[in-house]
């Protein structure tokens, strides 16, 4: 889109070629070798010219710190003492207070300063203590800076955001156990995470959501149904004493998230429902800590002798930290998570293609090519996921302009409700190629697959169901 729309001819366009430096930096990161050097490279030289039009410290550090992993030190010094000079002729250089100080840190250990980037980067994190992505940046940047001078980035640690924290558990307990809320305490001044995420039923999700409120934490609330039918599913029959502490958690969260159907579909059933959720709220968890340059982590509460449930299973295999409390259940205890026998649905995805090149399809593995057809593209439905997504990727490495999309959701995958593959549809034909596109819940699930790939938010688009979340799948 950058090319096509033809800002990449634009050297006269300081916002042009302040996001084709930004680009570059990106594809640069991605790539290994000699690509990586000469697009470090190129990365630099954008983002000099824009600093040469309109003197800006913003553009002229990231050339500095370009320069040096494009190979070019001395360049890299020179400009890193540019921007040492232009902070101090000009006290309004920098976005805020943190920025001008981090942008001073990053000079002074571009000219190999580390003291006095240390004590920078400090007093910056002083002035704003909770620009939590702001010092996430500033730390992917310092790591790439000390990684190419061959020094130990640990002292970066001290400055991360806090850990973000999945947190889930079973419904029947006894909640007047003091050593429950003991033990959910102690693990929480333990780790200190900064972010919760998790749903709120009776039992285990409500005491944790609580502990984390009264510890500052920031809660971000993912539901299954919309709020009304979860709290009459998976509050209220367990006692009336929930509903306050339900509500009031619904008030302070910082983020609520629902999992509604679409027109077209019938209510799902709860045990499949609060699979996709959980698998929302853990890619959420997975997404924030990177974003933040931080560390995810999972926090349950297990009946003893409990089997591992499907998410800690697929908590396991991402490598993370994951911390478990065991409790005894409740004597008159049901589960309300059981699949019903009369339910067919699962959580799947469907990759849905336009215009399938058939020669690039006969090219993957005999069992990857079972496309059917509708309208004028084609799909596949698997609840596979990682089979799914390595076909996607496969057919965009054998064909790059390749409309593709990536739904994943809640169907029946002989028979998936019309306004899913609708959905996916819409979704395949705004692609421009060279990625798939994937609405919100899916991005979050696909960020629990192991690999290199970038999900990110590029908009949204209108539906005939109304607006949707657009991500791309690199």
């Amino acid at each position: 889109m950058f090319h096509s729309s033809g800002w990449d001819a634009r050297l006269d366009d300081r916002k042009a070629l302040t996001l084709k430096g930004r680009l570059l930096k990106d594809q640069a990161k991605a790539a290994d070798g000699p690509d990586r050097a000469r697009l470090y490279g190129e990365a630099a030289e954008a983002y000099a010219a824009a600093a040469a039009l309109e003197r800006d410290s913003y553009p002229l550090i990231n050339a500095a710190a370009l320069a040096l992993l494009g190979g070019k030190p001395e360049r890299a010094r020179s400009l890193a003492r540019e921007t040492l000079a232009l902070l101090e002729s000009d006290p309004e250089q920098g976005e805020n207070a943190y920025w001008r100080a981090a942008t001073r840190a990053e000079a002074l250990l571009l000219l190999g300063d580390e003291t006095g980037a240390r004590a920078a980067l400090a007093d910056g994190i002083g002035k704003l203590p909770r620009a939590w992505e702001d010092h996430a940046a500033t730390i992917g940047q310092f790591e790439l800076i000390l990684a190419e001078q061959g020094k130990d980035a640990a002292w970066l640690d001290r400055h991360r955001p806090p850990p973000s924290l999945y947190f889930s558990g079973i419904i029947g307990l006894d909640e007047t156990d003091p050593t429950i809320r003991q033990d959910i305490d102690a693990i929480i001044a333990r780790e200190q995470p900064g972010f919760g995420f998790g749903a709120l039923a009776a039992g285990a999700d409500i005491l944790i959501a609580e502990a984390l409120h009264r510890a500052g934490v920031e809660l971000h609330v993912i539901l299954p149904y919309p709020v009304d039918r979860f709290r009459e599913l998976s509050v209220a029959p367990f006692g009336g004493h929930w509903l306050a502490r339900f509500d009031a958690l619904v008030e302070a969260a910082a983020r609520l998230d629902v999992l509604a159907e679409l027109p077209d579909e019938e209510e799902r059933s709860i045990g499949v429902a609060v699979e996709l959720a959980d698998l929302v709220a853990m890619g959420q968890c997975v997404r924030n800590a990177g974003v933040l340059q931080s560390r995810p982590k999972a926090l349950t509460i297990t009946g003893i002798g409990d089997a591992p449930r499907h998410q800690h299973l697929v908590w396991a295999e991402t490598g993370h930290d994951q911390f478990a409390i065991s409790v005894a259940r409740k004597a008159d205890h049901q589960s309300i998570t059981g699949l019903s026998d009369e339910e067919t649905r699962e959580v799947a995805a469907i990759l849905r293609v336009e215009d399938l090149d058939r020669d690039v399809l006969s090219q993957l593995p005999e069992a990857a090519r079972a496309f059917q057809t509708a309208g004028d593209g084609q799909y596949r439905i698997s609840t596979n996921i990682a089979e799914m997504l390595a076909t996607g990727r496969s057919l965009l490495q054998h064909n790059s302009d390749s409309r593709i999309s990536l739904l994943i959701d809640i169907m029946d995958p002989q028979r998936p409700a019309a306004s899913l593959l609708e959905q996916a549809g819409d979704m395949a034909r705004a692609s421009g190629g060279g990625a798939a596109l994937t609405d919100y819940k899916s991005a979050m699930v696909l960020t629990l697959e192991p690999g290199r790939h970038a999900v990110e938010e590029i908009g949204e688009l209108q539906t005939a169901h109304g607006p949707l979340s657009l991500w791309s799948l690199a």
